[in-house]
């Protein structure tokens, strides 16, 4: 641990972070707590020789010991409490805001482009004055200008407005989704009803910004000229990371075939740019001017595309990777990674509840921790008929799909509780799809690049280019279709944290012990590891205890749980205008009195709200359906699927 103090101070800042967004207080307290205790414990507790125990604290407190030396315990100290102070002040910030900002009268500068909705433009504003008062300045703010006042801005300009503050909602309902929270992930403090706006100016402070929103901005009016609507909004989010313009139905198949990563630049686009820079210009020009051509060209690409997390973090590791090539120096993966994610959470430390964070970057280490174990035993897959022999070919091509699977696999084994728990489904033809697009994603990135410089160069050769990008792109579409089989989006309940926790701990516990039975060089740790696996199957052997039967009577107890009789629970929940009751019966039925419903198209109640509260609660079917009238805040069908209950008294519905 004391080789890697980044890594180190990236694990106290977390547990600062996490201890100041649900404990809400100083973590100061708690480590004087901890100290405390422990001096008391090493004062007055004497040793006593005992016995021989497996499972012992006192046998394996060293090694404890051996990791978190007095370095390491510092800088952990250090860090977190930072961290903690920082996320206490943070929050203190957003509810003095909240508590005694209510009508607005600010100057502010336009930091995105517009969000388009039924009624209203939604515009981020970074905040210069507010009620003639410079106390918040440089907040965020999302302004919503009524489609009547009929003021279209763009990106750096500069406004005065005057408006009603509206503070965000938290969560309505039990697990269900804190706008507010999210907001906080993107550094905005809440919103504006705009009353009145007027332009000033554009903004002339940040022309670096301000050159790069512009070529972002020309790039997607040229994407949006060479192809048709629906084509264009998913090459800009394959190459740009935009997905503003893709319509909902679209992006879900995408959601649901496992191809949502696609459309978020990450690290396969940065590779993809590093190997094509290479290949152009290595012979060229040189190694090492290719190489700091990658840098460059890496952080101009960054600021096109907007600084995401997975954006950043691709971008960061791909940097520091060309650099210790650069200067002749090792790179450590696991300081790249946490240096990247420790910049992110000094910039923001909110961002740790934010999901593309948390998938990108687990995903990098499920592929660091889990890849070689994966490949090595898909490589030890061997033909059933093994008088078969492959061309070297052929051979070529199972190595590179066993690689495909093998990286697949590493990133759905330990993004998978992450993604249930965010999102309530799996897919299960991830594999399928991961192989098909791993062929197409390549050409299409490349052929985009090509085609958008013929377009604006030679536009004659730009048109050529995408014709064929469109044949790509709508092959691309097609994949989707998988969301479209049987089985393809699989509900499941929201799993408990502590499930959560014992599955992490479970995979990776397997990886280890794998991973020290695989190697032939082992070291001291590694081997005492094994020792004690090997006692603990002697100590099975020779036990009276019948471990197996004791596993039995626990699995069964876990099955029938569900079966034993429970207190009547009533449920009303918050569909916003409209009725609804959720009923949980003494025998575990499911009881769902009306659904709410809204003539708005913008927001499906039925899938928005009621599916993920009644997965959040646990269940995956509603026993009984109750409509107690049939206006349109009580009930509101969409007849996607309908399935006949086994009572065969009443159908279950997906979306009401």
């Amino acid at each position: 641990m004391t080789k890697r103090p980044i890594l180190v101070a990236l694990i106290g800042y977390i547990i600062g972070i996490i201890e100041g967004l649900y404990l809400q207080i100083s973590i100061v307290p708690l480590y004087i707590l901890i100290v405390a205790i422990y001096l008391i414990i090493k004062k007055y507790y004497k040793r006593k020789k005992k016995k021989f125990k497996i499972f012992s604290i006192q046998r394996y407190s060293r090694y404890l010991k051996i990791v978190f030396n007095q370095k390491v315990i510092i800088i952990i100290l250090i860090s977190s409490i930072i961290s903690n102070s920082i996320i206490l002040i943070q929050n203190q910030k957003y509810k003095t805001l909240y508590k005694n900002i209510q009508e607005v009268k600010l100057v502010g500068t336009v930091i995105s482009n517009k969000k388009e909705k039924e009624y209203k433009d939604i515009y981020n504003i970074k905040i210069e004055e507010l009620n003639n008062s410079k106390r918040y300045k440089n907040t965020k703010l999302l302004i919503k200008v009524d489609k009547k006042i009929k003021k279209s801005l763009k990106y750096g300009t500069r406004i005065t407005l005057k408006g009603q503050f509206i503070e965000p909602n938290e969560k309505r309902n039990y697990g269900g989704f804190n706008y507010k929270e999210y907001l906080k992930t993107k550094e905005i403090y809440g919103l504006v009803d705009v009353e009145e706006i007027y332009k000033i100016e554009n903004d002339k402070n940040n022309n670096i910004i301000y050159l790069f929103r512009e070529i972002s901005l020309n790039l997607t009016n040229t994407i949006d000229e060479m192809l048709n609507k629906e084509q264009a909004s998913i090459l800009k989010g394959l190459i740009l990371g935009d997905t503003t313009n893709i319509e909902e139905n679209i992006y879900e198949k995408f959601q649901i075939s496992n191809m949502s990563h696609l459309l978020a630049v990450s690290g396969m686009h940065i590779s993809y740019i590093i190997l094509g820079i290479n290949t152009i210009l290595k012979k060229r020009i040189g190694k090492r001017k290719t190489k700091v051509t990658i840098i460059i060209l890496l952080i101009f690409y960054m600021m096109i595309c907007g600084i995401s997390p997975s954006m950043f973090r691709a971008t960061v590791m791909g940097i520091l990777v060309t650099l210790s090539d650069l200067l002749y120096r090792k790179n450590d993966i696991w300081t790249s990674i946490s240096f990247s994610l420790l910049i992110l959470l000094i910039y923001n430390p909110f961002l740790i509840k934010h999901v593309g964070l948390q998938l990108s970057y687990l995903g990098t280490i499920g592929i660091i921790l889990f890849y070689k174990n994966i490949f090595e035993v898909l490589k030890n897959i061997k033909s059933k008929d093994n008088k078969v022999k492959f061309n070297k070919k052929r051979l070529l091509l199972i190595s590179k799909i066993k690689e495909i699977l093998s990286v697949t696999l590493a990133v759905q084994i330990i993004i998978l509780p992450i993604i249930i728990y965010q999102f309530n489904f799996i897919g299960i033809y991830f594999i399928f799809t991961t192989l098909i697009t791993s062929i197409i994603v390549a050409p299409i990135i490349f052929l985009s690049i090509i085609s958008i410089i013929l377009y604006l160069l030679i536009n004659p050769l730009g048109r050529i280019g995408c014709l064929f990008l469109q044949v790509l792109i709508n092959i691309l579409i097609k994949i989707t279709d998988f969301s479209n089989l049987p089985y393809s989006k699989i509900y499941i309940p929201t799993p408990k944290i502590c499930i959560i926790v014992f599955y992490y701990i479970t995979i990776f516990l397997s990886n280890y012990i794998y991973s020290i039975y695989r190697k032939r060089k082992i070291n001291q740790t590694q081997r005492r590891f094994r020792n004690l696996i090997e006692l603990f199957k002697y100590k099975k052997r020779t036990s009276k205890i019948n471990y197996n039967f004791i596993i039995l009577i626990i699995i069964i107890i876990i099955f029938f749980y569900r079966y034993i009789p429970k207190n009547l629970e009533i449920h009303f929940v918050d569909v916003g205008q409209g009725d609804c009751t959720f009923i949980k019966t003494p025998k575990n039925k499911a009881v769902l009195i009306d659904g709410g419903g809204s003539k708005s198209k913008e927001f499906d109640v039925g899938k928005k709200t009621l599916l993920p509260y009644i997965l959040d609660r646990g269940y995956t079917n509603i026993d009984y359906v109750i409509i107690s009238h049939f206006d349109q805040d009580h009930v509101r069908f969409y007849p996607i699927y309908i399935k006949r209950s086994k009572s065969k008294k009443c159908y279950n519905r997906k979306a009401i």
